[in-house]
């Protein structure tokens, strides 16, 4: 019964977690105590608001990097020259925490599943280099549990046994159904659809409380994108249904009916529930300059302040994770703003263009 009130609050009252954060703890050994601190440490490594404010104003592309050798932010940067070397590091970066937080977790089968995300990223960006009959920028890859060069000879024989069995007829599947049709955007909203399920029904059901609740969310936010980006480009709402993830706070019933709405009658929709921060300023954003951008930020702030609520837990693998979602923000932000001093984007405009600094 109590477990239903803090679920029940969740879109009400965010003091609603913390009162249970004692359900989202287990129990506290070495292991989780040696993870904890190099997680400290690592957390004082991450960029802050002042440096994120040097880097955008800086004057260049080599003033950047020097502000982040002056950080030490990375063995490498010494060694980037041009912006595609520090978009490579960037993705070097995300690749050594992956490996990193592998190293440091005592719970492999938990691990792997969240960190299967990633290998479905490589999946697909295997398979639309494929189809395209585009060299594959290895660089690009993520270091995640499956090799890289196996996940590559799956592809090629089409029998995806790389992946658990959770994943793999599911995959197998995908493949025929879609991206054999050349349904590649299909595929990919497919693939993260099935990601996510997967996730959440094996945190529910292995009592991984928190975990469980992160699912949901990410689920949520999943739901939410697809429902506004299918909507602007007057998608079929059966196809769209096909799309729409089960395990999220919100119904998947309800997520399904907004699609049939305005994009200002599905902003009143959500508007007493906590995503009434992100829809609203996202739509606004949207229809003032045709651009998503404005909502996938306040997604990721969404994401930072919900993982927070774990900072202070000994469960180790939710902390592990809550750290590497961090850290993929912060490395986003980091891609925006080369991405915006490439194009020649004013400070003011980089700025708005970034999620919340952690740090």
């Amino acid at each position: 019964v109590l477990l239903c009130y803090v679920m029940f609050f969740f879109f009400k009252q965010k003091t609603a977690y913390e009162i249970k954060e004692c359900d989202w703890s287990s129990d506290v050994c070495s292991s989780d105590l040696f993870a904890i601190g190099k997680l400290r440490v690592y957390e004082r490594k991450l960029i802050n608001k002042a440096t994120f404010t040097q880097l955008i104003e800086c004057n260049g592309f080599q003033e950047l990097v020097s502000i982040l050798s002056e950080r030490n932010y990375s063995d490498n940067i010494s060694s980037v020259e041009r912006p595609e070397d520090l978009e490579n590091l960037i993705f070097d970066e995300m690749s050594n925490t992956i490996e990193e937080l592998k190293k440091l977790s005592h719970d492999d089968e938990v691990t792997n599943l969240y960190l299967f995300r990633y290998d479905i990223q490589n999946l697909k960006l295997l398979i639309k280099a494929g189809k395209n009959s585009e060299e594959v920028n290895h660089a690009l890859l993520y270091r995640s549990v499956i090799d890289t060069e196996n996940l590559e000879n799956s592809i090629k024989e089409e029998i995806f046994y790389v992946f658990p069995d959770s994943l793999r007829d599911k995959i197998k599947t995908i493949w025929l159904e879609e991206v054999q049709q050349g349904n590649l955007q299909e595929a990919e909203i497919l693939l993260d659809k099935l990601w996510l399920e997967t996730g959440y029904y094996y945190m529910k059901d292995s009592g991984q409380i928190f975990l469980r609740d992160l699912f949901s969310v990410l689920i949520d936010l999943y739901n939410l994108k697809v429902i506004l980006r299918t909507k602007v480009m007057s998608y079929d709402p059966e196809r769209v249904h096909k799309y729409i993830a089960e395990g999220g706070f919100i119904d998947k019933s309800v997520m399904s009916n907004s699609f049939n709405m305005e994009l200002e009658g599905i902003v009143k929709s959500f508007q007493f529930s906590d995503y009434s921060k992100i829809i609203k300023p996202g739509v606004e954003y949207f229809e003032r300059y045709n651009s998503f951008w404005k909502f996938e930020q306040l997604c990721n702030d969404f994401l930072v302040e919900f993982v927070d609520i774990v900072k202070f837990l000994v469960a180790s693998v939710s902390v592990l994770i809550r750290y590497l979602i961090i850290k993929e923000i912060e490395l986003k932000n980091l891609q925006a703003i080369l991405i915006g001093k490439n194009n020649g984007l004013s400070a003011g405009q980089i700025s708005q263009n970034l999620g919340c600094a952690y740090a």
